[in-house]
């Protein structure tokens, strides 16, 4: 028997950006919401660093201060960066926001998210992809999904929003290119730390000829350490293997000190970690949010707290679209183009900063190419 299931905002994706959108059209509208997110959130979710605006803007969304708890949110107590010499700087002369920083752990996050939707009223049906996607005469859509065992039915939608990440799958699959502008993927690894072992709580960059590496503390006695560096240098020197990866980690001067009597748990996982754009002005009743509209580099730290504020300015912008006011979609996606903009600059002057390899492939396409042509890309959005 075919199940239907009808609503007035279908979101695909569960993660942080989808949650919040839901979790925002759940608190300030009157709007039915479903949520489909493909994973059993139990895949490898890299934990992120923030601020405490983060907090604010998950109020909005509903969910209090107080609410996290429990959720792998730990405060972080120092930043340091060795980022255009070998000596440590505190990270604030790299970046510029300063105050408190939190290490989120996301395998807690992001269900933690995902269970506020039902709890707010939404329906959120994990391990659950969506096979096809149609658009009717009217604007309005009926999704195909599959459940892992619970087979396939159908969701009918007036508005439909993309928040599957940077693969932006809702926008492929309706033919919606993105406009990529750079091949920086991370490869990482999770470290426990053995019970005598009490790691300082921080968050360190540190880059080599190769690269830049990532550093952070997260619950649980564990560490976070994350080498990026392009795609085809990956492919070239088969840093994905654990061993190449020691290889790489053992020329690192401050951040090798800090894995000492830890070990890995399982492969070193490869994340995309490009910067991307992606216009959805050619779809009616349809946007994207978080990573699958706006794709950053993960030196900008914009990666969470963009995803979630952007999430919650698709969704009002989906409610007054469906309440007649077509102009809130197009405000939202100049609102996008114009902050990409700003990131664009803000990258490289990040870049900029590390003039010791302006030779090395990694560092000549960011320092070079990224000056010659920022301009020319921010005109052209």
């Amino acid at each position: 028997m075919q199940i239907d299931i009808y609503t007035d905002i279908f979101i695909a994706g569960g993660g942080p950006a989808g949650t919040a959108a839901a979790l925002c059209l759940l608190t300030h509208t009157t709007c039915k919401v479903v949520v489909a997110e493909a994973s059993a959130y139990d895949n490898v979710r890299v934990g992120e660093h923030v601020d405490a605006s983060i907090f604010q803007l998950l109020e909005y969304a509903g969910i209090p201060r107080n609410a996290f708890d429990n959720a792998g949110i730990q405060e972080g107590y120092n930043s340091e960066a060795a980022w255009g010499s070998d000596r440590l700087i505190s990270r604030h002369s790299i970046y510029t926001t300063e105050g408190r920083s939190y290490q989120l752990d996301r395998q807690l996050f992001d269900p933690f998210l995902a269970a506020q939707v039902a709890t707010h009223g939404g329906q959120l049906f994990p391990r659950t992809k969506a096979l096809q996607y149609q658009q009717t005469a009217n604007g309005h859509w009926t999704i195909l999904l599959q459940h892992e065992t619970k087979g396939q039915f159908h969701v009918h939608a007036k508005f439909l929003l993309d928040a599957t990440g940077r693969q932006a799958q809702v926008c492929r699959h309706l033919g919606i290119p993105g406009n990529r502008y750079d091949q920086l993927t991370g490869i990482g690894a999770y470290l426990q730390l053995d019970a005598t072992h009490t790691p300082e709580q921080k968050i360190l960059l540190e880059t080599t000829p190769e690269g830049w590496w990532y550093y952070a503390t997260i619950p649980g006695n564990r560490l976070a350490v994350t080498f990026f560096t392009d795609s085809d240098l990956i492919k070239k020197h088969q840093w994905q293997h654990h061993y190449n990866w020691n290889r790489l980690l053992a020329t690192t001067k401050h951040l090798l000190p800090l894995t000492r009597g830890s070990h890995a748990y399982g492969k070193p996982w490869v994340k995309n970690a490009f910067t991307q754009i992606t216009d959805t002005a050619s779809i009616k009743n349809f946007l994207a949010t978080g990573d699958a509209a706006l794709s950053f580099d993960p030196i900008s730290s914009m990666g969470l707290g963009f995803a979630i504020s952007s999430a919650c300015h698709a969704a009002l912008a989906a409610n007054l679209h469906l309440q007649g006011d077509s102009a809130s979609s197009i405000s939202y996606r100049k609102d996008l183009q114009q902050h990409f903009r700003n990131y664009l600059q803000l990258r490289a002057s990040f870049y900029k900063k590390e003039q010791r390899w302006t030779e090395a492939p990694f560092w000549e396409r960011r320092i070079k190419r990224i000056s010659d042509t920022v301009s020319t890309d921010s005109d052209n959005i």
